[in-house]
C-alpha cells in the first residue's frame, strides 16, 4: 500500500512540474513585455510627441473577442488629440487595431 500512495505523490509532482514548465514557456513564449513595446513603438513610427516610450501603461485584456496587449503610450499631445493606445495581438505579434485619436487641432484650425 505504501508503494501505490508514493507513485501517486511521485506523479502528482511530476505532473505539477509539467504544468509550471509550460505555463512558464508560455507566457516567456507569447508574454515578452520588451518585444511588444518595440513593436509598439516601431508601428508609431517612432512619433516624437510620445512621451516616455519605455514606461507606457499596458494591460492584458478581450478586446473585440481576442485577447490583446493594450499599450498606452502618453504623448504631448495627450490635452489636445489624446494618447496612442495600440492593441496587439500576442500569437500573431501584430497590432491589429488601434484607439481612435481625436484630431482637435485640426478641427480648431477648420473652424477658426
Amino acid at each position: 500500500m505504501n508503494r501505490r500512495k508514493a507513485r501517486r505523490i511521485g506523479i502528482a509532482i511530476v505532473v505539477v512540474v509539467l504544468f509550471f514548465a509550460g505555463y512558464s514557456f508560455f507566457f516567456r513564449t507569447y508574454f515578452d513585455s520588451q518585444e511588444y513595446l518595440l513593436l509598439a513603438y516601431e508601428y508609431t513610427g517612432r512619433d516624437p510627441t510620445i512621451v516616455d516610450w519605455e514606461y507606457p501603461d499596458f494591460e492584458i485584456i478581450n478586446h473585440k473577442g481576442r485577447l490583446t496587449i493594450h499599450i498606452i503610450f502618453h504623448t504631448t499631445e495627450d490635452l489636445t488629440r489624446g494618447p496612442i493606445g495600440l492593441y496587439i495581438d500576442p500569437f500573431k505579434k501584430a497590432v491589429v487595431d488601434t484607439d481612435p485619436r481625436s484630431d482637435a487641432a485640426g478641427k480648431h484650425e477648420q473652424t477658426s
